[in-house]
């Protein structure tokens, strides 16, 4: 229980802690001999979301793959059922046996593992995509997992230095995790990403820091055994409360997401998201506020809601990826359309982001993956008259969707235009280059102290190069990355350098 408090304490009241403590004690008392461990694989492993997605592409893995964290008990059991030496050529097989490997050890009972890192950066990247780079000037880091047939502990703790000089302790990327049946349970400070984009997610990314959590996921994603319901496929349904930090307009807000997604094709997978900030000081909360903002009932004038009582702001949406094959290679397209708003109880101004990529073998039995991407976040984007100062702004939640500064969804914050691309190499000792660039319009329409990313109209071209390799006391990281943004108004241009060094042992 000191591991929830430490999580808890500066984020929730008194008597939600002793909520949080009272229902794991339950779950722990209650319930020890149907309870087993669910450990998952977190977002930000460029090599694991690669070779996973390859797996996923060529039929091999059958379960949805777009929703970080993922279950390592579904990799498992998904890749166990297959008869990999008859069916698998030997470039794929090489990186079926990897994943089933290191699934396997993840999943494997009854061991403490300890971890540590260092890194160091310069300048902080401040939109951040999949991959997991440093967010802070230094950091040093501590972790141990436990893993047996009643539960999971992932303590990650670590020191840190930010780029204004404060230095800070966090538990992000711990987590204690259960499983009833096959559903888990758990408390968490684990990131996430929702959706098929690379460079981005426009409800719920990686580029903030996590958001302390009580969670619910499914943890094997088997289809319905209904032959009315069996034609989803394979689908998965993950669920966070958390609570937002206390120095905001609304101090102690709440955060709720939801999400929805599922295979009905071995080419298709779709995902429905939902998220909403609600409660916080001097804000109404309780069982009627929440089931207006869940039957959508939450825009002012529906009704008799008004500012005092609305019950909270909401994004939904949509989005998807579908893959084919050319020349025997599978190349993609994804998609994702998120609403600001509701009307007539649907998702209404959509943001939206689309994207190709692919995939395949080089001669020396590595892999590659790239992927060209475009996102617009201002609301009704791909209508003729597109609304700006909107996406990811409240009249009541003036903080925006943001937490610990930074947005919850996608990096680039609202009103932005921008096109990515990368190219990922992948050697056959899972060795990894990785290049990402961007270029377009940043805060299309003018002055904004609360972005936080650009507070003017900016037009920004940047390259990114990354290289981990492993070696025998652990894994390094290092990247380099030149950015230039031209003031639209002055037209003045600024030009600078970042980099990172990175040192990883578990």
């Amino acid at each position: 229980m000191m591991f929830l408090r430490f999580i808890f304490l500066k984020n929730v009241s008194t008597d939600s802690q002793k909520f949080i403590k009272q229902g794991f004690i339950f779950f722990l008392i209650i319930f020890p001999s149907i309870l087993t461990a669910a450990p998952q694989a977190q977002p930000g492993d460029v090599i694991l979301r690669h070779n996973i997605q390859m797996l996923a592409d060529r039929g091999i893995i059958s379960s949805p793959v777009t929703t970080w964290p993922i279950a390592w008990d579904d990799l498992r059991e998904d890749l166990k059922s297959q008869n990999a030496d008859d069916n698998l050529s030997g470039e794929i097989l090489s990186v079926f046996n990897h994943i089933l490997a290191r699934a396997i050890g993840e999943t494997s009972h009854g061991k403490f593992k300890f971890g540590g890192g260092l890194t160091l950066s310069n300048d902080p990247m401040n939109i951040r995509g999949f991959s997991n780079i440093p967010r802070e000037t230094s950091e040093a880091i501590g972790n141990f997992s436990w893993l047996d047939k009643n539960l999971t502990i992932d303590i990650k703790l670590s020191s840190v230095i930010t780029s204004s000089g404060e230095r800070q302790f966090r538990a992000d990327g711990s987590q204690i995790s259960l499983k009833l049946g096959n559903w888990s349970f758990g408390a968490s400070i684990m990131d996430r990403w929702w959706g098929p984009g690379w460079d981005g997610s426009l409800i719920l990314s990686s580029n903030a820091r996590p958001i302390p959590s009580f969670t619910i996921g499914r943890n094997l994603t088997s289809p319905f055994e209904s032959k009315f319901l069996r034609w989803i496929g394979p689908w998965d349904m993950q669920v966070i409360f958390g609570v937002l930090e206390e120095e905001r307009t609304i101090a102690n807000a709440n955060f709720f997401g939801m999400r929805f997604n599922f295979r009905p094709l071995e080419t298709l997978e779709i995902g429905i998201s939902r998220s909403a900030q609600l409660c916080g000081d001097s804000r109404p909360c309780g069982f009627n506020t929440f089931k207006k903002l869940w039957l959508g009932r939450d825009n002012i004038d529906d009704g008799n809601i008004t500012l005092e009582n609305e019950p909270g702001n909401q994004m939904a949406g949509f989005d998807f990826r579908w893959s084919n094959k050319w020349n025997n290679m599978p190349i993609s397209v994804y998609g994702q359309f998120i609403g600001e708003d509701e009307a007539g109880g649907l998702p209404s101004r959509y943001l939206a982001q689309v994207g190709l990529e692919g995939s395949g073998f080089t001669r020396n039995d590595g892999s590659y993956r790239w992927f060209m991407e475009w996102a617009g976040t201002s609301c009704d984007i791909l209508k003729n008259k597109i609304r700006y100062n909107c996406a990811y702004r409240q009249a009541i939640y003036k903080s925006g969707y943001t937490y610990k500064d930074r947005i919850i969804g996608h990096g680039l914050d609202n009103d932005a235009s921008v096109y990515s691309f990368g190219v990922v190499l992948v050697s056959p000792k899972e060795n990894l280059w990785q290049l990402t660039g961007r270029f377009g319009n940043l805060n299309k329409v003018g002055s904004d102290n609360y972005h936080s990313v650009a507070i003017d109209p900016q037009y920004i071209k940047s390259l990114d190069v990354q290289r981990n390799w492993f070696t025998s006391i652990g894994l390094f990281k290092i990247g380099f990355g030149l950015e230039s943004r031209e003031k639209v108004f002055s037209g003045e241009t600024s030009t600078h350098s970042r980099g990172f060094i990175s040192w990883f042992y578990k």
